[in-house]
């Protein structure tokens, strides 16, 4: 929330960069910052798979369901085939389902390091849980009915559940998700390769890790409560417009239907 899909660069662009933060870490001001630093496009897996081109939002559909079953030869390279072709052309990626899947990117892209934002836990469940409260309403789905990409929402909703039960043993993120994505990248990730950050530091640790200079500009900052509520906001405007848009349809048809009715058998 709070930012509109990047489009990639040219093919072959470097990518170098796993961001494995969980949502409601920063991954959006880190989105902003790894673009400056690596003057390229970031792939955010949340906006590409849910408001991006068509093409990557079934991409990550497709990802997202092979990933926890993948067991044969063939099906793990169709799933790195996926993964590189969605990310094809960005210097990194960040958010979920991208984060969640980190053992599989690295598979693909095994020179890229792994950054994952962090925050206090308690901090991070209040901000988690408060948008889980504006995605979690019971008329969201009916009030977005007719907005063409917000109807995968439920079948990504489903598969993301499906990840989180594979990969955490949760049915969704739950308090102590953020715990136990970082015990679970503790795991899986080579300590050389591993680096957890604090967007609240600003450039200087995050600019080490990349043996970069620090620019000579402000450091971002993206995607407050503020920012969320907005998008939300939005997106029950524009789901207001096409129930608007979709009745008024529905009532030329009912009223050219009663004049041919009353016409044929007048």
């Amino acid at each position: 929330m709070g930012q509109g899909p990047s489009l990639p660069g040219p093919p072959g662009t470097k990518f170098r960069v796993i961001g494995a933060g969980m949502s409601r870490t920063g991954t959006k001001t880190f989105n902003e910052a790894l673009t400056i630093l690596l003057d390229g496009p970031v792939h955010d897996s949340g906006i590409q798979s849910l408001g991006g081109p068509i093409c990557q939002i079934k991409a990550w559909l497709d990802i997202m369901e092979l990933a926890p079953k993948a067991q044969t030869f063939s099906e793990q390279k169709k799933l790195d085939w996926l993964i590189s072709e969605v990310l094809d052309g960005y210097v990194a990626t960040m958010d979920c389902p991208a984060a969640t899947l980190t053992p599989e990117i690295m598979h693909v892209y095994p020179d890229a390091i792994v950054i994952a934002t962090t925050r206090e836990e308690k901090s991070w469940w209040k901000s988690m849980n408060y948008l889980n409260s504006l995605m979690g309403t019971w008329y969201l789905p009916m009030v977005v009915l007719w907005l063409h990409k917000t109807q995968v929402y439920g079948l990504w909703r489903e598969r993301f559940h499906q990840i989180m039960k594979w990969r955490y043993d949760q049915d969704k993120i739950e308090e102590d998700t953020l715990r136990r994505h970082e015990e679970h990248l503790r795991q899986v990730v080579p300590p050389e390769k591993l680096f957890f950050y604090e967007v609240s530091q600003g450039w200087e640790p995050l600019c080490k890790i990349l043996n970069v200079p620090v620019p000579d500009r402000p450091f971002p900052h993206n995607n407050s409560k503020g920012d969320a509520a907005q998008t939300f906001r939005d997106h029950i405007a524009a789901g207001c417009l096409s129930w608007g848009f979709m009745l008024m349809l529905i009532s030329m048809a009912v009223w050219l239907v009663r004049g041919w009715l009353l016409q044929t058998f007048s």
